[in-house]
């Protein structure tokens, strides 16, 4: 038996059929004629005679499936709009890549499977085609803008006036020392904040500091009573002097020593 160009080795039937395997690639591309030669052997030779059948089989060239480079994409950060520095796979023939997600997408914090797919201009030779590759996402950190609060006097309470830092982005700031802290210490004092962003996903907490300077509270002169035991008395008699020091309504008693 032979198939046009590709002759095969004689099959033997059995019950009167027999199958010849022809490898991938033996055949011509385009129409070929398949004919099959019946030789009877020794036991059917009385009864047929050798004849010939014969088939067509058309054969083709698969489409080929075209090769898209892609390489991985560097890291972004949380806000970064997908553009053609992510969005760059190339194809080895002519054709358009569509994305997924598309060109101008802000992708969330993580890792976030990117997608090609390829359309080849010649459809006739060529498959579509598609890739993935996994660009990572962080999380972007908050600004917190908080300017040095003016100087406050020592027994200032602290409040919304210094306590008053914003963020590029909503959630909660809290505060050390918190409001309501009397600065009861001359000095440059460190305050701080630490934000928590309603966002927890695309966001990270951030903090900041800064300093306020606590002025000395100023002096408050004291009242001196003086109440001599009596009001006369002779060379002969001595006299006993009380001598009071008041600071005045919420200041604390003085301390030190009196002299006549």
């Amino acid at each position: 038996p032979s198939s046009g160009s590709y002759p095969s080795a004689a099959a033997t039937l059995s019950s009167g059929s027999a199958t010849i395997e022809i490898p991938a690639g033996s055949l011509p591309v385009g129409t070929d004629t398949l004919t099959a030669s019946y030789v009877p052997d020794s036991s059917s030779s009385t009864t047929y005679n050798s004849t010939a059948g014969s088939n067509i089989v058309t054969v083709t060239v698969p489409k080929t499936t075209p090769t898209i480079t892609w390489n991985t994409p560097v890291a972004i950060t949380y806000g970064t709009v997908l553009s053609a520095t992510q969005l760059d796979a190339t194809a080895s023939v002519a054709g358009t890549v569509s994305y997924s997600p598309p060109l101008g997408t802000i992708p969330t914090a993580g890792l976030q499977t990117l997608t090609a797919n390829f359309t080849p201009t010649d459809t006739t030779d060529y498959n579509t085609a598609s890739t993935t590759v996994t660009l990572t996402v962080n999380k972007a950190t908050p600004t917190i803008a908080w300017s040095t609060p003016a100087a406050v006097t020592a027994g200032t309470a602290l409040s919304t006036t210094q306590l008053n830092a914003s963020a590029s982005v909503p959630g909660t700031f809290v505060y050390a020392p918190i409001a309501g802290t009397t600065m009861s210490t001359a000095g440059n004092t460190t305050l701080s904040t630490t934000f928590t962003p309603n966002d927890t996903t695309d966001y990270n907490s951030a903090s900041a500091t800064v300093v306020l300077t606590v002025s000395p509270a100023p002096k408050t002169t004291p009242t001196v009573t003086v109440t001599p035991s009596a009001s006369s008395i002779t060379t002969a008699q001595a006299l006993s002097v009380a001598v009071a020091v008041s600071g005045g309504t919420g200041n604390p008693p003085p301390t030190g020593s009196v002299t006549l």
